[in-house]
């Protein structure tokens, strides 16, 4: 198997060729947290961890954040990440980053500054998270571009001294030396702008730079080789800086999208593998080894992509989120084993707010917290519903050492997740559902499905613990007319219960009625979302909101907010908008508006049995993540 040939990069040896992506995820670097999420992904099996994208100034200057002695205390911090991930198996390395950002120095805790570009700019959806929007950007000085191109070269000296097996230079998605590639950025008539010779210079004096002062240390590249923008970087000109950037001194490319538009993250709605084709161009004329990236998140996709020759390396990342032991799973022939990612960009959100979220491993970022423990106190656990919830509770209440019986009414389990992954581009939820099938057996539990459950089961059975994950059920809105024949719920269209008419409105545009709009697009149905808010979408996340609303306004779905429902008929639905009353055309109409969690079986064991507790959609009804993250909590407690 290809994968899991070494290959050596400049005298250091990797006992594979899968590197983890740098990933901003919210762990730092050097606290605890960092060193087990590092680490344990060593330990899952990679060649090498490359730690999360860092401020050069951070590495580069005694001065940094405006008090000498910054790097000194900065880099002993970092030695125990670096020796627990070489404990751990794997090498590690650093990205460093130029966010457009030059430090003010007006205090140590000012980590952004005077935003600066190539050229003078301002826009509405900045390139990176170092910008806020509409910020003005002024551009840079020759002097001050010579300063930056020194910091990289001393960050990259400093991280060689403190420790790391690897650097990895940032010009890719919309960074600051990304952008001096781009004609779009770039637009400056000195000798770093102009022809691609000119835009170019920057990444290669600063590789030169990093070159000369780390000689015989390893180099990588992130280079963004194309824009997929009009009048942007071309994939031509991309395989041409790589050619300069491997003269320069670079002993990796790894290769990735040069824009950030609206993400370079891939969603589910990409191809897994979705950028390979891009590494192969590099590959073709370049000497030095290629590393592809984009939704790698099989064996058979990456042994593909090597047996082809597009790379010579695999960069994984949102996989070892989901799942830190991918590889050793896969070396072992544990395919089945592995939790599957769902591309959903929910640890994207750690950007914003600190803190490392994974729709599917609760324990992503809180591995010695969520480590699974033996019970000493084996108990009897009656878990109540086998959707999502339930089976994570199950599942991880009986690796613990419990006796769990888990209860589903229907004949399969699943629950929502059968509907969910019946929308387009959702896919890998039914790995998910398969996943957690497989997991929730091998880890011993009885499974009891046509199984309805009442208090006097429940009491019968005399458990010591009850776990109930009952879900929720469509809200039916108090309309007129909400009971006529050609009203159904969007759960039954997904799930093919129900048919509707070549002219939809649906009612209710969060991410229910977006997915709904979109699988009867590609049924041929034209389709109306008519929705109370101000925006659609509104209870997408951040980082996956953009891709949903390009693919509604390429399909051509009619959108209209701030519309209140008064009235469905036979012909649509009559609403109300700023006082004016409209009517929606349609031959059906959907109900999207959500679901109210089924609390009745709560409300009748109260005081019954000796510990309940309630987890998933019949506390509230949320998304995965949250019914996932509450089932291993309550779990862990029992």
């Amino acid at each position: 198997m290809k994968l899991f040939e070494p290959i050596t990069i400049r005298g250091m040896n990797l006992k594979n060729r899968i590197v983890m992506s740098p990933m901003l995820v919210g762990v730092g670097l050097r606290g605890r947290r960092a060193r087990v999420y590092y680490a344990e992904r060593a330990r899952g099996g990679v060649g090498a961890v490359t730690a999360a994208g860092t401020f050069i100034d951070v590495f580069a200057s005694d001065e940094a954040w405006g008090r000498v002695g910054a790097v000194e205390e900065f880099l002993p911090g970092l030695s125990p990440l670096i020796e627990a991930v070489h404990q751990a198996g794997a090498k590690i390395g650093i990205q460093l980053v130029h966010g457009n950002r030059l430090p003010l120095g007006l205090s140590p805790e000012d980590t952004y500054g005077e935003p600066i570009a190539p050229s003078p700019r301002r826009e509405s959806d900045p390139p990176n998270v170092f910008l806020q929007p509409e910020e003005s950007m002024r551009e840079l000085t020759t002097s001050e571009i010579e300063f930056i191109i020194s910091k990289f070269a001393t960050a990259a000296w400093n991280a060689k001294r403190g420790g790391f097996d690897f650097v990895e230079f940032h010009s890719a998605h919309g960074y600051l030396p990304c952008q001096f590639l781009s004609p779009l950025y770039n637009r400056r008539t000195d000798k770093y702008g102009g022809d691609l010779n000119g835009r170019m210079r920057f990444g290669i004096e600063c590789i030169t730079a990093m070159r000369e002062a780390v000689e015989n240390f390893p180099i990588f590249v992130r280079l963004g080789v194309e824009e997929r923008v009009s009048g942007g970087l071309t994939l031509a000109e991309g395989t041409e800086i790589a050619m300069a950037f491997e003269k320069a001194g670079a002993d990796v490319i790894s290769v990735s999208l040069a824009d950030h538009i609206p993400t370079p993250v891939p969603t589910s709605d990409y191809p897994k593998g979705c950028f390979a084709y891009l590494a192969g161009a590099v590959k073709q004329k370049v000497n030095v080894p290629v590393m592809a990236v984009g939704r790698i998140n099989s064996i058979e996709l990456a042994e593909d992509i090597l047996a082809k020759g597009q790379a010579d390396l695999i960069a994984i990342g949102r996989q070892l989120i989901a799942d830190p032991f991918f590889v050793n799973k896969i070396k072992e022939g544990k395919i089945e084993d592995i939790n599957p990612c769902l591309s959903c960009n929910d640890c994207l959100e750690s950007i914003s707010t600190g803190e490392l979220h994974c729709a599917v491993n609760a324990a992503a970022g809180r591995e010695e917290e969520y480590r699974i423990v033996a019970t000493t106190t084996p108990k009897k656990v009656i878990v109540v519903g086998g959707g999502v919830a339930g089976i994570e509770a199950a599942r991880v209440a009986a690796l613990r050492g419990h006796k769990v019986m888990l209860c589903e009414r229907d004949e399969k389990l699943g629950g929502q997740l059968h509907a969910a992954s019946r929308a387009p581009y959702k896919e890998t939820v039914a790995e998910l559902i398969n996943y957690l099938d497989r997991q929730v057996t091998k880890a011993g539990v009885e499974i009891k499905l046509n199984c309805e459950v009442t208090a006097d089961f429940v009491t019968k059975e005399k458990p010591d613990a009850v776990i109930l994950a009952t879900g929720a059920s469509p809200l039916i809105p108090d309309i007129r007319g909400v009971t006529r024949a050609n009203v159904v719920h969007a759960v039954d269209v997904l799930t093919g219960r129900k048919d509707v008419g070549d002219r939809t409105v649906i009612i209710g545009g969060g991410m229910v009625g977006c997915e709904t709009a979109e699988f009867l697009v590609q049924k041929g149905k034209k389709v109306t979302i008519v929705e109370m808010l101000p925006r659609i979408g509104n209870d997408l996340g951040a980082n996956y909101r953009p891709f949903v609303m390009m693919r509604l306004s390429e399909a051509d779905i009619r959108m209209e907010t701030k519309v209140k429902v008064e009235e469905i008929t036979n012909e649509g639905v009559r609403g109300n908008r700023d006082g004016t009353s409209e009517f929606f055309a349609g031959d059906s109409v959907v109900l999207a508006v959500g679901f109210e969690s089924n609390k009745g079986l709560a409300e009748e064991l109260k005081g019954k049995v000796a510990s309940l507790y309630v987890v998933g959609d019949c506390v509230e009804p949320r998304r995965i993540r949250e019914a996932i993250h509450d089932a291993w909590k309550i779990s862990m407690a029992i």
